[in-house]
């Protein structure tokens, strides 16, 4: 999966833009914002917030462009326990 917007390069973004990384880091697990969004809002709008605020978009963001399956990301990601948690939960149904 490549990265091809500006706002990839790893810059902060607020909550009301669209962060291409979280979108990209969530295909790449098998999950998806919109259905992901009608059954655990709270949990999103806390995984939005971590990711826009995190100090490792760029090396995500480097980490995405070079090898995404790598899961070097796993040792910075905010929001690796969120992540598993929503994986699991989708097995589940």
């Amino acid at each position: 999966m490549q990265i091809n917007k500006p706002r990839s390069t790893g810059k902060p973004t607020t909550p009301n833009e669209y962060d291409e990384l979280l979108d990209c880091r969530m295909a790449m697990l098998g999950l998806h914002l919109d259905a992901t969004e009608s059954g655990s809002g709270d949990t999103v709008n806390e995984i939005m917030r971590r990711c826009t605020s995190c100090g490792y978009r760029e090396a995500c963001a480097v980490d995405l462009k070079r090898d995404p399956n790598n899961p070097v990301w796993e040792t910075y990601c905010p929001n690796l326990g969120a992540f598993i948690a929503l994986a699991e939960a989708g097995w589940q149904t």
